[in-house]
């Protein structure tokens, strides 16, 4: 594994391929991210852009002729490959996966907010013709998916952002498995948002309890998946710390995925709180593990 993965990232032309290649199969996009990912932390932004952009004009050409549109081959280079590629180079240049999350979250923000704002397009207008027979016909009510539909500006901006973290972690843990093993476990479990960003999500909260705007309740979804991922560091910190047996993650990930409207918020609000209480430093002696 390590010999191909070595030379798919020499030439940026076969990591580009490949990236196209996975995109064309159902739930394998995240993979090309992750390869492009690699491509940036072992040969160099250059070389990962470059890549990014061969695989877009690869699906450009296979979409033409095809006689499907070019458009969504455009957009996948855009909406998966380019955020990815482009928190790599935020994590090289910093050296922080906190940081970086920071920057992700930001324009997570950012998206959610210019979606809301825009909650009139056609894009919003179409979304909804998609959604709105798809919840029907699992078994919703017609009022509670007009209040699903006013949140579909915050889970794109989510969605957007857990592609691009999913294609981030992969490559990382490529790297990692490739050169420095064990290295992206270490940066999980440090990731901590801040108290700015602690602030910002408690003022999203306290903004949509007192206006119950539909603008706070998008920002919201993507408040709540952030720090619900740093409730998840923490509880990874705590494992390795204390040396939890490995089924006990396990058994988080199972009540998480199938307990998600509880356990996420729970993640969340542990999450926001660590910004303050730092529950890190608070860990005695080093990790194992």
């Amino acid at each position: 594994m390590k010999q191909f993965a070595e030379w798919v990232t020499r030439r940026a032309y076969r990591a580009g391929i490949i990236a196209a290649a996975l995109a064309l199969v159902p739930l394998l996009g995240v993979a090309g991210s992750g390869l492009l990912v690699l491509t940036s932390l072992r040969r160099g932004s250059g070389a990962a852009w470059l890549a990014a952009a061969i695989a877009t004009l690869v699906l450009l050409v296979a979409s033409a002729a095809g006689g499907a549109g070019v458009l969504a081959a455009a957009l996948a280079g855009l909406v998966f490959w380019a955020p990815a590629v482009g928190l790599a180079e935020m994590l090289k240049r910093t050296g922080s996966l906190s940081v970086t999350m920071q920057v992700a979250m930001t324009a997570s923000l950012v998206l959610a907010v210019l979606w809301s704002l825009a909650s009139g397009s056609g894009l919003s207008e179409n979304l909804g013709r998609q959604l709105t027979p798809w919840l029907a016909a699992r078994g919703f009510d017609s009022e509670t998916i007009q209040s699903l539909l006013l949140l579909v500006p915050g889970t794109m901006a989510m969605t957007l952002l857990i592609a691009a973290l999913a294609g981030l972690f992969l490559g990382m843990w490529w790297h990692s498995a490739m050169s420095t093993p064990g290295a992206l476990g270490q940066a999980f479990r440090g990731l901590r948002l801040g108290r700015v960003f602690g602030w910002l999500g408690l003022a999203v909260l306290v903004g949509g309890i007192a206006t119950g705007q539909t603008i706070f309740a998008n920002l919201m979804v993507v408040v709540l998946f952030s720090f619900a991922l740093q409730g998840l560091a923490l509880v990874h910190a705590f494992s390795a710390a204390r040396g939890w047996p490995s089924g006990v993650l396990a058994l988080v990930y199972v009540m998480l995925l199938f307990g998600m409207s509880v356990v996420a918020p729970l993640l969340a609000v542990v999450g926001m709180v660590d910004n303050w209480l730092n529950f890190r430093g608070r860990l005695a002696g080093p990790p194992r593990g």
